[in-house]
C-alpha cells in the first residue's frame, strides 16, 4: 500500500491536471447527485430537516458546491461551513455566497464573515472535501485532522459524505484509529 505522503501527492497532481471545463462538468454533476438526493434531502431541508447542512466552500482544485449550496440556502436550510477561529477550525453560519457574507480564511480558502457558530453535534449532514476515498467510507484528507475533529464531535446519525472525482476512489488507504469513516462517497464517472 501507498504512503498517504504518496496519494496525496499524485492526487493532487491528478486534480491539478483537470482543466476548467473538467472542474465545472465534475462540479455539475456532483451538485445534481446532492441534489437528488432525497435521504440527504430529508435530512436537511426544511421543514422536516433533523439539522444543519455542513458544507465546505472549494478551494480552486476542488469540486465546487456553490450551485448546490445556492440552492440549498433558497430552500431555507441551515447551511454552515469550517469558519477560524484563531486557534481551531468551528462550524459558521453561511447567511449567502456574496462577498459581505463570505472572507479569505488564512489558508486563503472562503469561510462564513459572521461567526454564528453552530455545534457539530447540531449538524444532520457533512459533505466533506478530500484527496482520496474507497468505496467503503475511508477518507485521506489533507494532514491537519481538521475534519476528523469536527466530524467526532458530530451526533452519531449525522449522514457523512464525501465528494470526489472518479479517479480519487482507490481500492484501499492507510487509516489511523481517529479516521472517521464516511456513509458514502458521490463521485464522477472515471
Amino acid at each position: 500500500m501507498l504512503h498517504k505522503t504518496d496519494i496525496r501527492r499524485e492526487m493532487r497532481t491528478r486534480r491539478a491536471a483537470l482543466s476548467a471545463e473538467e472542474r465545472a462538468r465534475a462540479a455539475e454533476a456532483v451538485c445534481a447527485m446532492l441534489a437528488a438526493d432525497d435521504a440527504l434531502d430529508a435530512a436537511v431541508a426544511p421543514p422536516r430537516g433533523r439539522g444543519a447542512l455542513a458544507v465546505y466552500l472549494a478551494s480552486p482544485l476542488e469540486i465546487d458546491l456553490t450551485t448546490y449550496i445556492a440552492k440549498m440556502l433558497r430552500r431555507g436550510a441551515t447551511v454552515v461551513s469550517p469558519r477560524w477561529n484563531g486557534e481551531t477550525y468551528e462550524l459558521a453560519k453561511i447567511t449567502g455566497l456574496s462577498e459581505e457574507c463570505l472572507r479569505r480564511g488564512p489558508m486563503d480558502i472562503l469561510e462564513p464573515a459572521k461567526a454564528d457558530i453552530v455545534e457539530p453535534k447540531d449538524v444532520a449532514a457533512w459533505i466533506v472535501p478530500g484527496l482520496a476515498f474507497t468505496r467503503d467510507g475511508r477518507r485521506l484528507g489533507y494532514g491537519g485532522g481538521w475534519y476528523d475533529r469536527l466530524l467526532a464531535a458530530s451526533c452519531g446519525s449525522a449522514v457523512k459524505i464525501g465528494v470526489a472525482h472518479g479517479f480519487q476512489i482507490v481500492d484501499d488507504l492507510p487509516t489511523e484509529p481517529h479516521d472517521i469513516r464516511l456513509d458514502r462517497v458521490v463521485a464522477t464517472a472515471r
